[in-house]
C-alpha cells in the first residue's frame, strides 16, 4: 500500500507529535471537488489539508489519522501493494497479519513498523478510484496505545469516502501548457573552508542539481546529479552518485485549488509537487525551480 512521497510522511510524523495541541478546524464532511473525492472527519477528530492529501487529530485520542492520494488503479494491484507493505525514506510499514477486504473497492489490515524512526502501529486501508486518484487511509499510534479504535476509525474515514467524476481545474490547463517541453532544473550547493590548525585545514561542501524533461507525449526524463566533498588534513575524499528515471507526467487538481504536478515512475514510485509562481519564479512544494525550453524530447 504505497504513500506518494516520504515529505508528505515527515509532515505527518510531526503531526502526530503535536496531534494534542491541533489547530485546525475543520470537522464533518471534506470535500476535494477537483479531485472528485468526499469524506467524513469523525467525531471528536479535526484536520487540515496537507500537500497530497489531509491530516486529522483529537485532543483525546492519541495518533493521528491520514487520507494520502495514490495512483493505483486496480484491485489486483492494490492487494499486491498491500501485501508488500510501505518502504519509503523514513517510513518502514509491514502487514501484522492477514488482510481483508474492506467493499468491492478497498483492502485493509493492520501494520507496524516505524515512521521517522518513531514505532507505530497502524490500520491501513487502500481504496481504488475508478474515476482517478484512489486514497489511501491510515490511523496510526504509538504500539502501547493501539487498540481497535483505530482499525473503526481508519473504517469510519473509508466507508465515508465516495468518489464521482472531478471538476475540472482552469489552473491545471494553464500550467500543463506552461511546462510541456520545458525542462524544470533545481539546484543547490555550499562549501565551507573550514578551519584552519597547525597548517592543516578542514572543510567541505556539496552540491546537488535536479533536471525534469517534461514532453509533450506524456513522458518525462529524470536526472539526479549530487556531489558531496571533504577536505581533512591533506587528505580529500569524495562520494558521487547520480541516478534516472522515467515514467509518465500529467497535471492535476490539488487538495486546494492549485495545480499538482504528478511524476509516475515506472518502478512504481510517485512524486507530487504543488505548483506556484510567485514573484516571477516557478516554485515547487515552495521550492525555486528554474523553468527553461532545453527539454530533451525525441
Amino acid at each position: 500500500m504505497k504513500p506518494v512521497t516520504s515529505a508528505f510522511f515527515r509532515a505527518a510524523f510531526f503531526f502526530l507529535l503535536v496531534a494534542g495541541a491541533v489547530q485546525a478546524q475543520t470537522t464533518g464532511k471534506v470535500d476535494f471537488k477537483h479531485l472528485g473525492i468526499s469524506f467524513s472527519v469523525p467525531d471528536g477528530w479535526v484536520g487540515q489539508e496537507m500537500a497530497g492529501g489531509y491530516l486529522m487529530g483529537s485532543h483525546s485520542e492519541p495518533g493521528l489519522i491520514m487520507l494520502i492520494l495514490h495512483d493505483i488503479t486496480s484491485m489486483e494491484a492494490m492487494r499486491t501493494n498491500a501485501r508488500q507493505g510501505i518502504r519509503e525514506e523514513g517510513v518502514f510499514l509491514m502487514p501484522a497479519g492477514d488482510l481483508e477486504g474492506v467493499g468491492s473497492r478497498g483492502v485493509g489490515g493492520v501494520y507496524s513498523g516505524t515512521l521517522n524512526g518513531q514505532k507505530v502501529t497502524s490500520y491501513i486501508v487502500g481504496l481504488v478510484n475508478p474515476h482517478g486518484s484512489g486514497v489511501t487511509i491510515m490511523a496510526a499510534t504509538d504500539p502501547a496505545k493501539y487498540s481497535a479504535t483505530y482499525r473503526k476509525l481508519a473504517l469510519a474515514v473509508a466507508n465515508s469516502t465516495q468518489f464521482y467524476k472531478a471538476e475540472k481545474l482552469p489552473v491545471v490547463d494553464e500550467w500543463r501548457q506552461a511546462l510541456v517541453n520545458h525542462r524544470l532544473t533545481y539546484m543547490d550547493s555550499y562549501y565551507s573552508s573550514g578551519s584552519s590548525y597547525g597548517g592543516y585545514s578542514s572543510g567541505g561542501g556539496y552540491s546537488t542539481k535536479v533536471e525534469i524533461d517534461l514532453c509533450a507525449e506524456g513522458h518525462f526524463k529524470h536526472s539526479n546529479h549530487s556531489s558531496m566533498s571533504v577536505d581533512t588534513g591533506g587528505a580529500f575524499g569524495s562520494s558521487a552518485n547520480s541516478g534516472s528515471g522515467s515514467g509518465q507526467w500529467s497535471v492535476v487538481g490539488g487538495t486546494g485549488e492549485q495545480a499538482v504536478l504528478v511524476l509516475n515512475f515506472h518502478d512504481g514510485n510517485q512524486s507530487r509537487y504543488n505548483l506556484n509562481y510567485r514573484d516571477k519564479k516557478t516554485l515547487l512544494n515552495g521550492e525555486r525551480w528554474f523553468r527553461t525550453e532545453d527539454a530533451i524530447c525525441p
